[in-house]
This record gives structure tokens, sequence and C-alpha cells, in this order.
């Protein structure tokens, strides 16, 4: 059984970081929104073992390093389930382009990963697991307008902004976001796409 999510980007409106923290992280204030652009996300459930990651963007990596192996690990782990997870990335998103774009598709790994397995997580279960990956994965879970605290995993729906256009320019080049912070210490885990 195979099925494809659409894998949505985010926008930050504002992001306010202060001082480092004892666990390496800086405490954050953001305002999420989840707009349009979309990678697609496929996931396969097959008979045997092993995790498999797919993409035609040499950018990606396809090992255990993928946020989406790490979902998909933490996944079969918490549902006790086992057999072969093929998940396939079609890339529409920059990669490092500030878009959130790995976590968003391990997000939407998850939710496909639920469907082809015939299970469903508990809610506090899926934002475990999401926090356990890396800090911005929770406002997939959501979606829409998201105000993001602590290290960004804490995050509370706010009412939708309305509808307007937006044009959205990243550069050619993509920024990790350890590499942003101040003194080298992280805002959040290292992006593994």
């Amino acid at each position: 059984m195979s099925i494809s999510i659409p894998s949505f980007a985010k926008i930050n409106f504002g992001l306010k970081i202060g001082p480092p923290r004892d666990d390496g992280f800086h405490e954050l204030r953001t305002i999420y929104q989840t707009i349009a652009l979309h990678d697609v996300v496929r996931v396969e459930a097959t008979a045997g073992d092993g995790i498999e990651i797919r993409c035609g963007d040499p950018r990606v990596p396809c090992d255990a390093t993928n946020t989406c192996y790490k979902i998909a690990e933490r996944v079969l782990k918490a549902a006790g389930k086992s057999g072969k997870v093929i998940i396939t990335i079609e890339k529409q998103l920059p990669v490092q382009g500030g878009m959130g774009a790995a976590s968003s598709n391990a997000v939407a790994a998850m939710i496909g990963l639920e469907r082809v397995l015939g299970i469903s997580l508990t809610e506090p279960d899926k934002h475990r697991v999401a926090s356990e990956v890396g800090s911005d994965l929770n406002l997939f879970l959501i979606g829409g307008t998201v105000l993001g605290v602590d290290r960004g995993q804490e995050v509370h729906a706010l009412q939708d902004l309305p509808e307007f256009p937006l044009v959205v320019v990243t550069p050619a080049v993509g920024v990790s976001t350890p590499k942003l912070s101040p003194s080298g210490t992280r805002s959040s885990p290292p992006k593994q796409r």
C-alpha cells in the first residue's frame, strides 16, 4: 500500500531568539505560518524490514540522518510495528531555505505511515515523537498560524490570518540553522535534509 501526502512549507512572521540555554538551544518566540508551497511525500509499506529514503535531489540525504527516516523509526517503535517502509520525497521546496521543508517532510511521513499501517498515534504521542526529531516539526501537526515557544517545539494554534498574496524569495544557497545562531550555539537541531 502507498499514499502521497503534501508537505507544506512555513514562513516565520518575526523570530525572537534569546540567550543560549544549558541544553545548547536558544529560547525563542515566533509566529509560524504554513503556506501552500509544498513537497510531496509518498509512503509505502511492504513486506520485509528497514527504512528506505528516496529523493532525486542529491542534497537530500537518503540515510538515517534524514528527518523522515528518524520519524519513521520512532513511529514504528511507538506503534509496535515492523516491516519495510519506503519514503519518497518529491522536492519542490528549497533545501536549507528556512521554510521547514525537512520538518514538514517528516510530519507528512508520520501521517502517511499512520495511514498505510492502519494505526493512529495519540496527539500527545505525535507531538512527543515530533519534538524528539526537531524543534519545528510540531507546527506542521497543527498548520495555519501557530505560536512557537521554548525552542520552537511548544506550539499553540492562533486565529488564522486572512488569505493574502505573498512573494517568497530564497537565495540559491542553503543556510544551516545551527550556523545562524550567535556563537555557534544551536537554536534548533541540525537540519538533516
